[in-house]
């Protein structure tokens, strides 16, 4: 995880990052990296205009991050976490009783309305992101669909094993995930708003009924 947070706040297309203190660079360079993908995507992330908005020489930034493309793993990484800490927030807003089908639902629209609001920064996940390994489900959005995938397991509706728990998490994040990339920068990114929400909920209620193997 990293070692900074991303705030996001549902409805608004900002993103507002803060460094932990002063004088940590290469954290400084994360939360440059963030806001220039949020601005122009991960094409407008590099190390020397990254440099240059924190004042310091491109040979101080590059003693942090070799190239760019272990930049672009960092601001990713921030991406990830902005976007499960949005999955988690939809999930939060429901009473705690709430069945586990409600949560899983919750969390797809949180996923969803992340893309759809940071559109620029969002497309530095177009091509999904990694599998973590003992992650936070608060943290890491695939290991928070897991979990909320084995509650429905503890419900009864779905089996028990580990692996069908997996196969079903990843069935569910396809079909989030995929419906958020053709809303924001596939085929279906022209369709008006109201519509694209209605493919979404049509999406998550198929997925969830999916789940019942």
């Amino acid at each position: 995880m990293s070692t900074w947070r991303v705030q996001y706040t549902f409805g608004v297309n900002t993103v507002n990052t803060k460094p932990y203190h002063h004088g940590n660079l290469r954290e400084e360079m994360i939360r440059i990296g963030v806001e220039l993908a949020a601005e122009g995507g991960p094409e407008a992330v590099g190390l020397r205009e990254i440099a240059r908005r924190a004042s310091v020489s491109p040979s101080a930034a590059y003693r942090h991050f070799p190239g760019q493309e272990s930049l672009l793993d960092a601001v990713r990484d921030a991406a990830g976490d902005a976007l499960g800490q949005a999955m988690h927030d939809a999930v939060s807003q429901l009473p705690s009783d709430a069945p586990a089908t409600e949560r899983v639902i919750a969390a797809g629209r949180g996923y969803f309305e992340f893309a759809l609001n940071q559109r620029m920064l969002f497309r530095c996940l177009a091509s999904g992101f990694e599998i973590p390994e003992g992650a936070d489900a608060n943290d890491n959005p695939f290991a928070q669909l897991l979990e909320l995938v084995g509650e429905i397991e503890g419900a009864g509706f779905a089996a028990a094993d580990e692996a069908a728990q997996f196969s079903a998490g990843v069935a569910l994040w396809s079909a989030v995930h995929g419906i958020s990339v053709l809303c924001t920068s596939g085929a279906l990114r022209d369709v008006p708003e109201q519509r694209k929400r209605e493919l979404l909920e049509v999406t998550l209620a198929t997925a969830v009924r999916g789940l019942r193997f």
